[in-house]
């Protein structure tokens, strides 16, 4: 809704974030992370190798992978289901792309809708299609294993 859209306005171009050293994050390193959680900055983080990193705070992600997110993905998914084009590729590509930030709800609607098709008998790519499937089944059980492993904890 419209405090996702604001979420937007947070988001920093990367040549406008306060550039450190990574010996200066390390001496100031409770000063930055304060100043990253209380005041929503962001700071690149660069060494003598010309590597860069780019420390935020975490919720500047929180409107990527959201109950939209998910939905969008299984409509993206039933729409591929069925044609004859290179859109299944590119669903499928996409999916296996985001597959670790997707929810356990989305990966089991993408289960069910290709188990369905898959039954009526006519569905293009039927090979891929269940090779995919199976890749989600297996994303499934992982995150079902992960699941009573951190309640074990």
């Amino acid at each position: 809704g419209e405090e996702n859209m604001r979420d937007w306005d947070i988001l920093t171009p990367i040549e406008s974030m306060p550039k450190i050293t990574r010996q200066e994050f390390a001496e100031k390193l409770d000063e930055i992370l304060d100043d990253v959680t209380d005041n929503n900055k962001a700071y690149v983080i660069h060494d003598d190798d010309k590597k860069e990193y780019v420390l935020c705070p975490a919720k500047w992600f929180d409107f990527c992978f959201d109950d939209d997110f998910g939905c969008i993905v299984n409509s993206a998914v039933r729409y591929a289901l069925g044609r004859y084009t290179y859109m299944p590729g590119v669903v499928m590509n996409f999916v296996r792309k985001y597959m670790r930030v997707l929810d356990s709800r989305t990966i089991h609607v993408m289960i069910e809708d290709i188990e369905r098709e898959s039954k009526i008998g006519t569905l293009p790519y039927f090979d891929e299609w269940t090779a995919f499937k199976l890749e989600l089944i297996e994303r499934e059980k992982q995150m079902q294993q992960q699941k009573v492993e951190n309640e074990k904890s």
